[in-house]
């Protein structure tokens, strides 16, 4: 049985929020309770009593008053409801934009680690309070520690971090898992000797594969550094939290033998990380259990929306939580999570998701969620559309970190021993379902380390292989969609407009007999205008290069790669034949006949054997009518808003080019 927390908490970490008193208007807390330090009282002012100029009496007082944006109304909401100190409309205001600032600040002053690709430190205003910290933890005052984190709101480039998460992980047995790690590591250069390897966490179902972009020297060192816990930790089947966990530890600690150290303690340590899948299965039913007990009207809403009150139904809405707050949330929120994780254990995991639920549903209530948008949906349908939600609250939240930590400890008479109980009671029940349940074994030669995109061409076992077959440089970041026949026309005009921003690119091709293949495109489609330097070949791209068909019986894509990568063949004398067009047609793979050659404006093509990839004809009819037709872009850094901003323009004014030109 997992137990979340084994700190002594029976208060239920609500010291800091007092009930209305007797006489005592809404909002107000008294002071009369002292603290050991002046900052101690910072939730526990006195919040001034709400006008009735607040309330939006057009829609009946049901309303916040309209403010400067509906950002900051919500914001003031679940400030409201959490009791702590109005704040100005202006304040509020200076907030969101402070918040917005926070995701796009980048500091410029020397990285933290050779791992990270960007991860700086900077100047901030917080103080680190680190010696506070290890004094109490020295005398073992783990409610005071754990106070002093909630409140110091560290960015993600604070110096703290050098050391925060390394000296709360610091116990006797730290140094002989550093031993043990350096040993294991002798052992694994040894035998491995640079042979790729797969952990079997990126294997598994509902993984968190989120690098928050590591340079690939430092994905290299999260696979070795997951391998030698697999190696050293056999008893370990299941830990999606494992892979973000150890992302992170690397861009703020060089030292992979510290890493593993802090990994070990919170394995080793009771109430911090779940490592079997009936424990994760019960945990979204242990979520939704408090949610129903502390967060009523969020539970309320979300029967509403699904119209069902079967909570067997409603816990299908909340089995991506690990993913909200390690895959979706900016990096500075998962940090300061991870700051109180490492402190109180798994408890607070649970709290930031039910969180998440919270500020969702204060989103719904004051945008008036829309129940038409539900209507004549299947209740799957309106499953996937609340997980969209909820995702889309964690990726696009607005409210500041120290609020997101206040809603996190404010959830009232929340305690371990409860959260314990519930666990325990759900593993019971799911038990014999999940052990019975086949663990599915993937037949997928995966070795990326990020998401894989995700296409409707393609389910998400077969992206992975594709990206697989990628260079490894290649692999650390989620390709994005450019073109897509479907949605931007069937138009060599506008493919050649979008596509040739690629400078690698992945193409997926369905056919109107539903049959799938495509290819992977080292060279940009862009090299077509380059003819003075081709003199001799209208061909041009690179031996990395590659095409495919999907096999429906294995339902993963058969690889042809170009002949010239064969440990006999000599690459001289390979066709290399990848890549040819012109500005109504495109051929990739000839040699004897082209692999896939597409015309007529993207309606109809060939398929032939290919000398190049020693490739077979791609699909049962040697001609081919196209249903629909993918480009993913490949990308080597991740998008930067100003890029974000850019393309959104750039597609407005192909829109308008295009509307222009038919008309």
């Amino acid at each position: 049985m997992f137990q979340a927390g084994d700190l002594s908490d029976a208060s239920g970490d609500e010291d800091d929020v007092l009930p209305a008193r007797i006489g005592q208007a809404p909002g107000r807390t008294y002071d009369s309770d002292g603290e050991e330090n002046g900052d101690a009282n910072f939730f526990r002012r006195a919040a001034p009593i709400y006008p009735k100029l607040i309330l939006n009496h057009e829609n009946g007082g049901a309303g916040l008053r309209r403010t400067t944006s509906s950002i900051a109304r919500i914001s003031m909401a679940i400030r409201r409801s959490l009791r702590l100190p109005r704040r100005s409309e202006a304040r509020l205001t200076r907030e969101q934009e402070e918040v917005q600032l926070n995701k796009e600040r980048k500091p410029e002053g020397r990285l933290f680690t050779e791992n990270t690709r960007n991860t700086r430190v900077g100047p901030s205003s917080e103080p680190s309070r680190l010696d506070e910290i290890l004094e109490n933890k020295r005398l073992n005052r783990v409610d005071k520690v754990k106070k002093i984190i909630r409140k110091s709101d560290w960015p993600v480039f604070h110096e703290i971090r050098s050391k925060l998460w390394k000296e709360l992980c610091n116990n006797k047995c730290f140094d002989s898992s550093r031993i043990l790690y350096i040993s294991a590591l002798e052992d694994y250069d040894r035998v491995n000797r640079g042979k790729p390897q797969t952990p079997q966490i990126l294997t598994d179902d509902g993984a968190v594969i989120n690098n928050y972009d590591l340079k690939e020297k430092g994905t290299l060192k999260l696979v070795r550094i997951l391998l030698i816990i697999e190696q050293l930790r056999p008893e370990i089947v299941y830990a999606p939290l494992i892979y973000p966990i150890c992302s992170l530890f690397l861009h703020y600690y060089d030292d992979d033998a510290d890493i593993f150290a802090c990994v070990n303690y919170l394995l080793n340590n009771k109430g911090y990380m779940m490592t079997a899948p009936v424990q994760w299965a019960a945990s979204s039913h242990t979520i939704l259990a408090l949610i129903k007990k502390h967060k009523s009207a969020a539970y309320a809403l979300l029967k509403k929306r699904l119209g069902s009150a079967d909570d067997a139904v409603l816990v299908k809405c909340l089995q991506d939580w690990l993913q909200w707050l390690f895959q979706y949330l900016p990096m500075q929120y998962t940090c300061r999570i991870v700051d109180c994780y490492i402190a109180e254990g798994h408890k607070f995991l649970i709290r930031s998701a039910i969180s998440i639920v919270y500020i969702w549903s204060k989103i719904q209530k004051s945008s008036r969620g829309n129940m038409e948008d539900f209507a004549g949906k299947s209740l799957d349908e309106k499953i996937d559309a609340i997980r969209t939600e909820l995702k889309n609250t964690a990726s696009g939240i607005t409210i500041s970190t120290s609020t997101f930590i206040a809603t996190a400890v404010k959830i009232r008479n929340l305690q371990s021993s409860t959260i314990a109980r519930l666990q325990a009671q759900y593993e019971e029940e799911l038990r014999d379902e999940v052990t019975s349940r086949p663990r599915r074994i993937r037949k997928v030669r995966r070795t990326i380390f990020c998401e894989a995109f995700k296409s409707s061409l393609i389910d998400n076992d077969s992206a992975v292989e594709l990206m697989s077959f990628m260079p490894a440089r290649l692999q650390l970041i989620t390709p994005r969609l450019v073109y897509k026949l479907s949605q931007d026309g069937a138009s060599f005009f506008n493919f050649w407009d979008q596509a040739e921003r690629a400078d690698q690119s992945i193409l997926i091709i369905k056919t109107t007999d539903n049959e799938i293949f495509g290819a992977y495109l080292s060279s940009s489609w862009a090299e077509r205008h380059d003819r003075k330097e081709r003199t001799k070949s209208k061909y041009w791209g690179t031996g990395e290069s590659f095409v495919f068909k999907m096999n429906e019986e294995l339902e993963l894509p058969e690889i042809y790669e170009w002949v010239g990568n064969a440990p006999d063949a000599s690459s001289d004398n390979s066709p290399q034949y990848f890549m040819a067009a012109t500005d109504n047609c495109f051929v990739i793979g000839s040699g004897g006949g082209d692999a896939i050659r597409i015309s007529e404006e993207i309606t109809t093509g060939i398929s032939m054997a290919s000398e190049t990839f020693g490739s077979p004809q791609l699909c049962k009819h040697q001609a081919f009518e196209v249903y629909d037709m993918e480009v993913w872009k490949v990308l080597t850094e991740e998008p930067t808003e100003y890029d974000l901003a850019r393309e959104l323009e750039e597609k407005k004014a192909r829109l308008q080019r295009n509307q222009e030109r038919y008309e």
